[in-house]
C-alpha cells in the first residue's frame, strides 16, 4: 500500500531567498546542528521582511524533567540568541497525545488532578527559565502558553472539526506512528493528537515548529492539511534523536537517563557511574552522544558570549574547561598524573577520535562528563534552594518526589526512650494511629482538592485503621494488612533507594563493610513505581529469597549476614533476635522485610536464564528468529521448553531507566572473558537446580535473573570472589508457572506481576505514571505472590500432597519425599499381607520389604 501523500514532502535546503549577511548568520544560526528542516524559504522570508521569527515547541508536564530536556533546550538557546519569540507550549502526558498541555493532564488517565498539573506547568515554566538565564542566554522572547488558553475556544472546536473532516483514519495513524504507542486497541485520541498537534501551529501563530526527528511524519501531516483549511503552511525544524545513558531513544518524553535537574552532586556521581559506556564504541553511546548533543554546544556557545563582551573564554569553576587548558579547548577531562594527567578537547570529533582509539578510558569519560553536570546543575539547584516560592510549588507539583527541603514541624515532640523494643500490641495500636492519621489526611486533600469522601468512606477508611494488626509472616493471606511503601530510618544513611528496595548503611563502626537492605512494599511495573504497594509484600519477598538463599549456597556463597538464610521458616520475632538491638526503635519497619548483608561491588549485569520462551523473548523471536541476538531453532511456539536453558543477559539500570537486552558476548566487554564465562556457567546452574526444585513443587520456572557481587579474595587468582546479591528467585524477579495448567503454544497464568501489567494495558495505563491501583488488584496480585511462595517452601495447603510434578495426560505420577514417607508409615501399620518378613523376637520396628514399599508408593500415586 503506498504511503500517504502528505509523507511525500522533502527536506527545502534549496535557499531562494537572499539575506543579508547579518540575516543570513542568524538564519544559519536557526538551522545550524539540525538533523534535517523543511521549508526554510518560509524562515528566509520572515528575516527579508524584517519580521521577528516565531517558533513553538511542545513538553509534557506530567514527569518531572530531566537532563534528555538538555538536548533541545541547547538548540532553543540558539533560537533565543537569533532573536526568535520562541513558544513553549507546557502539556500534560499527551491525552495519549496531545490535547491541552494542562487541561489535557486532567483529562488523562494517569489521574493527575488539574490542580497538581497547574503546579507542575509553573514548575516547568520556573525551572526551563532559570536553565536558561543559567546558560546566560536572553528571555525576554520566551513564552510560556497552556492550551486552555485557546483550545477551548468555539472557532478551535470547530477547526478540529475541518481538520478532521479532510484527513483519514489511516493518514492520521500513519502521521502519529513514531510517537505513539502501539496498541492492539488504539484509543480514539491517538488519531486526533497529530491534527490538534498541526493546529497548535495556526493558534500559536507561529513560523514554525521544533521538534525531535521523531515528530517528521505529523510535521509533513500539518503542511499539507493546514493549506487546505486556508492557512499557511509552516517550516519544520528536527533534531536528532539522541540515545540515553542506558542506550536507546533519549526524548523529553523517554522515562530513561533521568538525571533530575535538581538531583544533588552525589546522586549525579551515581548516575553517570552506571551508564553504559562501552569502551571504543559510539554507536548508542549516551555517554558520548550527551557530550555531542548538550555539553559541546553549551561550552562553545558560554565562549561565544564572552567573545561578543569582549572577555576571556570561561575557565575553572562553572566551566566545562579546566585552568590551564590551551586555548580553544571546550572539554576538559580531570585525571591524576599517574594515568597521564589532564586531556582536553577542542571539538567533539577530536574527542570520539581518541575514545574509539581507546586513548580515553570509559571511567575518564564519565568523570567529566559528571564533573560538567555538576558544574552546569549547581546553580539551578542553588536558586531552587534560595526560591521558598519555586519550592512550594514544587512540593504541590509532585507531593511523593519533591526534592524541596521538608516544612520545619514547630511542634517540640518529647523523644520516646525505651528500655527494650515494643510489644506486637504497642506496634499495631501505633500503627492503627498512623493509618487513622494517614485516612484523616486523605479526607482533608479531597476535600481541598473539590471532592469530599462520601461519610461511609471515611468510616471504611477509619475501621480499616482500627483493625490493623501485628505484623506476621504467617503463610496464606492472612497475613500483614499493613503496607510500607517508604522507610524512615532518621538515624541511619540511606545510601540508595530502589523500586522496591531502600538500602541503609549501619551507624557502628564495626559495620561500615555492611548494608540494611529493606524490602518495602512498593509495586512497579513498566519501569513505573505505582502510588500504592501490596500488603507484605516485601516480607513475602525477603522470606523467599532467604529460602533460596539457603538452598543454593552450595551453588554459590551469597551476601546474606543477618538472619540466617535457614531462618525463613522461623518466626519473625526468632529472625529478628539476630538483628542489632540498635535496630530496635525500628522495628516495626524492619522486621521480616530487612536482611543485613555483605558490602560488595555490584557486578553490572542481569544475569537472565530462560528454560522457556515467553516475554520479550518471544516477541523477538517473532521478528527475527533471535533471543537476546542468539539464532534460535525455527518452529518454536509461545511458551515452549527450549532445548536447553539459554544466558540472556541484560545491563542493570538505575531507578527509572530500562534495563538493555544484550547478547551474551557484550557481557565480555563489560566483566571481562573469565568473570562472564562465570557468571553465565554460575547463573544456568543456579537456574537447573531451582527449575528441578520447582517441578518437584508443581511449579515451572520459566525465567528467571541473578545478581551478583565481587569481594575482596586475596586467595583468588583476580583478586575477587563471585557471590549472589540482591533478591533471588521472587515473583519480582522470576516467572512461574503452574506445572499443572500448563498448555505450550499460548500464554500462560503466572504467579508474578503480569496480572498488573495486564491489569494496566487494559486500562491504558502502560508506564504512565500516578497510578493508585484499586483493592481488587492489590489482593489479587497479593494472593499471587504468597501463593508462589506457599508452593516454593511448602507452607499452608501447599504443605503436602499436592499433585507435584503432575501433567494433564501424564500416567506417570511422581510423589514428593513427604508423600513417600507417609505411604511407607501407612503400609508398615498393616499386618495380614506379605508377613512379618525380617523380623526377630524383641524387635520393635518393622521393616518393610522392597514389595511392601513398592506397593505403597503404587497405593499413594493411585490416590492421587
Amino acid at each position: 500500500m503506498a504511503e500517504p501523500a502528505f509523507t511525500q514532502e522533502v527536506a527545502e535546503k534549496t535557499s531562494t531567498i537572499a539575506l543579508s549577511p547579518e540575516k543570513e548568520a542568524v538564519y544559519e544560526r536557526i538551522t545550524r546542528t539540525l538533523q534535517e528542516y523543511t521549508g526554510g524559504d518560509i524562515i528566509r522570508k520572515v528575516l527579508a521582511d524584517g519580521e521577528v521569527p516565531r517558533a513553538y515547541w511542545g513538553s509534557a508536564t506530567t514527569g518531572r524533567p530531566h537532563i534528555a530536556y538538555c538536548v533541545p533546550l541547547v538548540k532553543i538557546a540558539d533560537f533565543l540568541t537569533a532573536g526568535v519569540h520562541v513558544k513553549i507550549l507546557l502539556a500534560g502526558k499527551l491525552f495519549s497525545a496531545q490535547f491541552d498541555k494542562n487541561l489535557h493532564a486532567f483529562l488523562d488517565a494517569s489521574k493527575s488532578t488539574l490542580q497538581t498539573v497547574q503546579y507542575r506547568v509553573k514548575y516547568y515554566s520556573k525551572l526551563l527559565k532559570t536553565v536558561f538565564t543559567v546558560l546566560g542566554v536572553p528571555v525576554d522572547k520566551l513564552e510560556f502558553v497552556t492550551g486552555t488558553s485557546y483550545q477551548l475556544k468555539a472557532d478551535y472546536t470547530l477547526d478540529v472539526y475541518k481538520f478532521h473532516a479532510l484527513t483519514s483514519t489511516r493518514e492520521a495513524e500513519h502521521a502519529g506512528a513514531d510517537v505513539v504507542k502501539e496498541s492492539e486497541s488504539p484509543l480514539m485520541s491517538s488519531l486526533l493528537y497529530p491534527g490538534l498537534q498541526a493546529l497548535d501551529e495556526q493558534y500559536l501563530d507561529v513560523h514554525f515548529q521544533f521538534g525531535g526527528v521523531d515528530q517528521r511524519k505529523i510535521f509533513m501531516y500539518a503542511a499539507h492539511f493546514l493549506p487546505r483549511l486556508g492557512y499557511a503552511k509552516r517550516a519544520h525544524l528536527m533534531n536528532a534523536m539522541v540515545p540515553g545513558l542506558s542506550g536507546g531513544k533519549m526524548s523529553s518524553s523517554d522515562p530513561r537517563s533521568k538525571i533530575d535537574f535538581l538531583d544533588s552532586a552525589a546522586e549525579v556521581k551515581s548516575k553517570i557511574k552506571a551508564a553504559l559506556c562501552p569502551p571504543g564504541e559510539v554507536e548508542n553511546n549516551g555517554v558520548l552522544a550527551f557530550i555531542k548533543a548538550v555539553l559541546i554546544p553549551i561550552s562553545a556557545l558560554r565562549i561565544e558570549q564572552a567573545f561578543n563582551k569582549g572577555e576571556n573564554a570561561p575557565v575553572g569553576e562553572g566551566s566545562f574547561v579546566n585552568v590551564g587548558a590551551p586555548d580553544g579547548t571546550l572539554f576538559s577531562i580531570t585525571r591524576p598524573e599517574k594515568f597521564g594527567g589532564d586531556i582536553h578537547f577542542s571539538s567533539y570529533e577530536e574527542l570520539e577520535k581518541a575514545y574509539v582509539a581507546e586513548q580515553v578510558h570509559p571511567g575518564d569519560l564519565k568523570s567529566g562528563v559528571t564533573d560538567a553536570l555538576i558544574n552546569l546543575l549547581a546553580p539551578i539547584r542553588k536558586a531552587f534552594d534560595e526560591d521558598e516560592e519555586w519550592q512550594e510549588v514544587e512540593r504541590l507539583a509532585y507531593p511523593d518526589q519533591s526534592a524541596a527541603p521538608p516544612i520545619a514541624d514547630k511542634k517540640v515532640k518529647k523523644k520516646d526512650v525505651r528500655k527494650s523494643a515494643p510489644t506486637e500490641e504497642e506496634r499495631a495500636a501505633l500503627r492503627a494511629a498512623k493509618e487513622k492519621e494517614k485516612a484523616e489526611k486523605a479526607a482533608a486533600k479531597a476535600t481541598a482538592e473539590g471532592h469530599p469522601l462520601k461519610a461511609a468512606q471515611v468510616q471504611r477508611a477509619s475501621q480499616a485503621a482500627i483493625d490493623v494488626q501485628p505484623a506476621s509472616v504467617a503463610s496464606g493471606s492472612g497475613s500483614s494488612t499493613s503496607c510500607i511503601t517508604t522507610t524512615n530510618l532518621p538515624k541511619l544513611k540511606l545510601l540508595a533507594k530502589g523500586k522496591v528496595r531502600d538500602i541503609y548503611a549501619l551507624p557502628a563502626p564495626e559495620d561500615q563493610d555492611k548494608l540494611l537492605f529493606v524490602a518495602t512494599d512498593r509495586m512497579s511495573a513498566f519501569d513505573v513505581i505505582m502510588n500504592n504497594g501490596i500488603p507484605s509484600k516485601g516480607i513475602t519477598l525477603t522470606t523467599l529469597s532467604l529460602f533460596w538463599f539457603d538452598k543454593l549456597k552450595e551453588v554459590i556463597p551469597n551476601h546474606v549476614l543477618t538472619p540466617s538464610p535457614s531462618t525463613c521458616l522461623a518466626s519473625p520475632a526468632d529472625a529478628w533476635s539476630e538483628f542489632p538491638r540498635s535496630l530496635d526503635e525500628y522495628r516495626d519497619q524492619l522486621e521480616g522485610r530487612s536482611m543485613i548483608v555483605k558490602k560488595c561491588e555490584v557486578v553490572k549485569i542481569e544475569a537472565i536464564v530462560r528454560g522457556y520462551i515467553t516475554g520479550s523473548a518471544w516477541s523477538e523471536y517473532k521478528k527475527s528468529q533471535t533471543v537476546h541476538g542468539i539464532e534460535m531453532p525455527a518452529g518454536l511456539v509461545e511458551s515452549q521448553k527450549l532445548p536447553k536453558p539459554l544466558f540472556t543477559p541484560s545491563t542493570k539500570a538505575d531507578l527509572g531507566d530500562h534495563d538493555e537486552n544484550i547478547h551474551p558476548d557484550k557481557v565480555k566487554d563489560i566483566c571481562g572473558p573469565e568473570l562472564a564465562e562465570q557468571i553465565e556457567r554460575v547463573a544456568l546452574r543456579l537456574y537447573t537446580e531451582a527449575s528441578d526444585y520447582a517441578v518437584q513443587r508443581g511449579l515451572i520456572l520459566a525465567d528467571t535473573k541473578f545478581e551478583f557481587g565481587l569481594l575482596p579474595d586475596s586467595s583468588s587468582p583476580t583478586g575477587s570472589k563471585l557471590i549472589l546479591i540482591d533478591e533471588v528467585l521472587t515473583p519480582d524477579s522470576s516467572r512461574y508457572w503452574a506445572f499443572d495448567a500448563y498448555v505450550p503454544g499460548q500464554p500462560q497464568a503466572s504467579f508474578d506481576k503480569q496480572y498488573l501489567r495486564d491489569w494496566l494495558i487494559q486500562g491504558g495505563l502502560k508506564a504512565k505514571e500516578d497510578v493508585t491501583l484499586p483493592e481488587h488488584v492489590v489482593s489479587e496480585t497479593r494472593s499471587k505472590y504468597e501463593e508462589a511462595r506457599d508452593r516454593v517452601m511448602s507452607l499452608g495447603k501447599f504443605a503436602k500432597h499436592g499433585k507435584i510434578g503432575t501433567q494433564a495426560g501424564d500416567e506417570n505420577l511422581s510423589l514428593q519425599t513427604d508423600q513417600v514417607e507417609d505411604a511407607i508409615q501407612e503400609e508398615s501399620g498393616k499386618t495380614g499381607k506379605h508377613g512379618k518378613i525380617g523380623v526377630k523376637a524383641g524387635d520393635e520396628d518393622l521393616p518393610l520389604q522392597t514389595d511392601q514399599v513398592e506397593d505403597a508408593i503404587k497405593q499413594e500415586s493411585k490416590a492421587l
